[in-house]
């Protein structure tokens, strides 16, 4: 399901999903790959999904479920994001999820809920995508 309408689309559609166990990643803040995978297969409306690329990389391909909030807005849009469930930040490679991530806990610490995806995805127009585990 794609949200064209954005975050407000998101949240009336996600209001009703179920919370769910988010299993932290090796890495302070990181979410543990098979348990993203898990929760984007199965009930990917349980987090906010944030793909946090530049508006072009997402319009090239992007998870069903992600609200594009690149970088370079999200400390503006900061104040609006839920306490309600988990936020999940995504990027193709951990980069700027990362930043997204660390930007969250100096700016609203009172969200414990917040994880990004470390990880290299390659992701297709059709909503496909590919996650390469990051090496060890």
């Amino acid at each position: 399901m794609v949200f064209a309408a954005g975050y407000p689309a998101w949240k009336k559609e996600a209001a009703a999903a179920a919370p769910v166990a988010v299993q932290a990643g090796a890495e302070e803040g990181t979410i543990d790959v098979a348990t993203f995978e898990k929760i984007i297969t199965e009930n990917p409306g349980s987090i906010l999904l944030i793909d946090v690329r530049d508006a072009d990389e997402y319009a090239m391909g992007h998870f069903k479920t992600a609200v594009n909030m690149p970088t370079d807005e999200l400390e503006a849009k900061v104040a609006t994001l839920p306490s309600d469930k988990p936020i999940v930040f995504v990027c193709s490679t951990g980069a700027r999820s990362g930043e997204a991530f660390y930007m969250l806990q100096d700016i609203r610490p009172e969200l414990k809920k917040v994880y990004y995806l470390e990880a290299e995805i390659t992701f297709e127009k059709d909503g496909a995508y590919t996650i390469k585990k990051p090496a060890s």
